[in-house]
């Protein structure tokens, strides 16, 4: 059995086929805000205070069973212009 290295491969080695639809956006939808906007592979490599940001943000624009309340880059640029203000 192989070792997962980080939370990025744990959710890449899940089986497409097995995911629904809206199941496939979150991952997707995850990765995208925790790639761009926190510029990580894996939550657990932020700092405390960043993660509780971050899962924050994530149930901010996520309506479970429905989906994201907008539009990807919409989210990226409310959640990063944020980030950038605060470097």
């Amino acid at each position: 059995m192989n070792k997962i290295k980080d939370f990025g491969q744990y959710m890449d080695s899940i089986n497409e086929q097995q995911l629904s639809d809206l199941q496939k956006e979150y991952r997707e939808y995850f990765k995208y805000i925790l790639n761009n906007c926190y510029d990580e592979k894996s939550p657990a490599k932020l700092s405390e205070e960043k993660k509780k940001e971050f899962f924050d943000n994530i149930n901010k624009y996520w309506v479970k069973g429905q989906g994201a309340t907008k539009d990807l880059d919409k989210i990226k640029e409310e959640i990063c212009g944020k980030e950038e203000e605060k470097k």
